[in-house]
């Protein structure tokens, strides 16, 4: 009986013995797993799922977050007790500000349509927020060839439930396997995922980033494939003063507004120099100290595009 039917799970209680060796194991993991996502500590949380509320109750004494949970069966009450608020509905009728962080521990294979519950997971996310999915890895141990639980719908894998995120909208940052959830659970899938930028928003972001570099106009130095990949494409929407290269061959070809030429110490002194090269970038820096530019006006364009 799939989640969303709300009638079936409204009849269930007590779906944790929270006294039990593997229940006190997997929550130690699952706290772990969710403080490792906290950036600020004051992140607003929300569980799908979240049954007895004790694993928000785990985080709030840990951290001062907004933790809100997610639970249609009759374990939300207590879980009311323990969180700072607690929905009785399906994920999909919820209305409430974007969440930075979206937690779910072995819901979404109970869910008839999984496409439908991330999609909705979407809507509430905010747009640097992350979500933590964990599920069985098919059966949900190494010895079971299938999983005969009548409540699960669904049988991931890793690169079935990436997929799945990836049809609605998210992009991963990691996989993992191994994962405990109790005896016969002994094998669970764990996914971070974001939401995947659209191609405006990458854009926007990018262009922050050589701003926030070069602090306004700057010179580019060696213009070849890194130059065509990598800042042609954003070349009208950037403060670039000049395209120079060190070969002769190049000098006088036109790119765009630009036409290629050699540094002139005169016309481009005290500009910042960002090297358009990877390969070569420790080359041309040291060509460029040659030359007596100071090393604190030489960006490489491997710090703007690494990851803050």
């Amino acid at each position: 009986m799939p989640l969303d039917q709300a009638g079936y799970y409204e009849t269930l209680v007590a779906r944790n013995d929270l006294n039990t060796p593997w229940f006190k194991r997997k929550m130690r993991e699952r706290v772990a797993a969710v403080s490792d996502l906290l950036k600020t500590g004051k992140e607003r949380v929300l569980e799908v799922g979240c049954a007895e509320g004790e694993l928000g109750r785990e985080i709030k004494a840990r951290f001062a977050v907004t933790y809100e949970g997610v639970e249609l069966s009759q374990d939300r009450v207590l879980a009311e007790q323990k969180l700072d608020r607690v929905f009785h509905t399906p994920t999909s009728q919820i209305e409430a500000a974007p969440y930075q962080l979206i937690v779910s521990f072995h819901v979404l294979e109970h869910i008839a349509r999984p496409e439908q519950e991330l999609v909705a997971w979407s809507s509430l996310l905010g747009a640097d927020g992350r979500v933590l999915i964990e599920v069985p890895n098919q059966a949900g141990h190494p010895l079971l060839a299938s999983d005969r639980n009548l409540e699960h719908l669904h049988q991931f894998t890793p690169a079935s439930l990436t997929l799945l995120l990836a049809r609605c909208g998210f992009s991963c940052d990691g996989v993992s396997v191994g994962h405990y959830e109790s005896p016969v659970y002994s094998d669970s899938i764990r996914i971070v995922a974001r939401l995947q930028l659209g191609a405006e928003r990458r854009e926007q972001l990018l262009l922050q980033r050589f701003r926030e570099r070069t602090g306004g106009p700057f010179l580019v130095y060696g213009i070849g494939g890194d130059y065509l990949n990598y800042l042609a494409p954003l070349a009208e929407s950037l403060d670039i003063h000049a395209l120079l290269d060190s070969s002769e061959a190049k000098w006088g070809q036109r790119l765009g507004k630009h036409v290629v030429c050699a540094y002139d110490p005169q016309a481009h002194a005290e500009l910042p120099i960002v090297i358009c090269s990877i390969r070569f970038a420790a080359e041309i820096r040291q060509h460029l100290l040659n030359l007596g530019i100071a090393a604190q006006r030489i960006i490489g364009l491997d710090s703007i595009y690494e990851d803050a």
